[in-house]
């Protein structure tokens, strides 16, 4: 007699997160857009931290993460036992999301969201309410309306992925204030090194070390190290000493902290690199626009190109574009009528914008709409 050993439902029906496209077949090197990652070398110091550690690869990393967390502690001006770091900032959110709900109670999220957030409140039996968002924007009305006795967490991303728009200081400061007591305020920073709008915060303007805001951060993005797989939290003493007891005693690998470490401590080649990529993203949105597309306004490393026809036009400009070799994605938050492209190069948004360009004259001249 075989027997069956099945998942939980609450896993079992849970949308599965899927990463962006990476190749394209007959296709050596494709313009890789989908991901959202920097299309420029991490910080040469990073690099070289990086190759510090081969002579102790046979040697497990620090797993109190010190000299990482010291870093990152003198970076942001807040006490190193406020940090932990994880195998990218969606482990970080993970950890918090496992050592706060059980069954029974409820996070809040934006209804365009990164799904991981989702997915690990799933694997705790905790229920997820989708709040709507108004013009792609958080709705912070509609979240303080669904927080209820059951909440426990209320997850916001700012720059948020996949619209790319932001939160402002004052609405972040509305949300928290408005949050009964015992209830978690997590904010994913992901993207805030490539927000320039004057009403932005980063969010550490609201925290205290024994406070009840959260906040997770990436390596991933504008310091270049994505395939490290190292992020961190800032969050109340109380929650990380939780977490030091769930996550596994080794969760960030020696060469990632090594380079993470080495990154932080470059800032002015981070800023460097960020500057280019707000240049490149604001130039190629006007190109969009001026092409007549809808381009959501973005505080982030990508745009989001939002279609009124109710075609399946995300796929069909897909086609277009990984017919000249370039991977965007479609259809990102389950709408057929959105495509998020990240910012690369000039050179590869210039040839980009090209090929959107002749798609967009092929569909005008069949009298297609958009």
């Amino acid at each position: 007699m075989t027997t069956m050993i099945g998942a939980k439902n609450s896993m079992t029906e849970a949308q599965p997160y899927k990463q962006g496209a990476s190749d394209i077949e007959g296709v050596a090197d494709p313009i890789k857009l989908s991901s959202n990652e920097l299309p420029y070398p991490p910080s040469p110091n990073a690099i070289k931290a990086y190759h510090s550690v081969e002579n102790v690869l046979g040697r497990y990393p620090d797993g109190a993460q010190s000299e990482l967390r010291s870093t990152l502690a003198e970076l942001h001006g807040i006490p190193k036992t406020n940090i932990f770091a994880g195998n990218g900032s969606e482990e970080a959110i993970g950890l918090i999301v496992r050592a706060i709900l059980k069954p029974g109670d409820s996070i809040i999220v934006s209804e365009n969201s990164f799904i991981m957030t989702e997915i690990y409140a799933n694997s705790v039996g905790a229920d997820v309410i989708k709040c709507k968002e108004v013009d792609q924007r958080v709705d912070v009305d509609a979240i303080l309306a669904a927080v209820c006795k059951r909440t426990k967490i209320v997850y916001l991303c700012s720059p948020n992925n996949p619209t790319g728009t932001y939160t402002s200081e004052e609405e972040l400061m509305r949300l928290k204030e408005g949050l009964p007591e015992g209830v978690l305020f997590l904010m994913d920073m992901a993207y805030a090194e490539f927000a320039d709008a004057s009403d932005y915060s980063d969010g550490l303007s609201l925290f205290s070390p024994d406070g009840e805001v959260a906040i997770t951060r990436t390596f991933s993005k504008a310091y270049g190290l994505a395939s490290l797989r190292i992020g961190y939290a800032i969050a109340p003493s109380a929650l990380v000493n939780a977490v030091s007891r769930l996550r596994t005693p080794f969760n960030a690998n020696s060469a990632a902290m090594a380079a993470a470490t080495a990154a932080a401590l470059d800032q002015e080649y981070l800023w460097s690199s960020v500057a280019k990529v707000r240049a490149t993203r604001d130039a190629f949105a006007s190109g969009l626009q001026e092409l007549g597309l809808d381009v959501v306004p973005s505080q982030a490393n990508f745009v989001l190109i939002t279609f009124t026809n109710e075609g399946d036009l995300a796929s069909s400009l897909d086609a277009s574009l990984q017919s000249m070799g370039i991977l965007g994605r479609p259809s990102v938050a389950g709408s057929k009528n959105e495509y998020r492209i990240s910012i690369g190069t000039d050179e590869e948004m210039r040839k980009t914008l090209k090929v959107i360009r002749g798609w967009l004259k092929d569909r005008r001249r069949d009298g297609q709409q958009l």
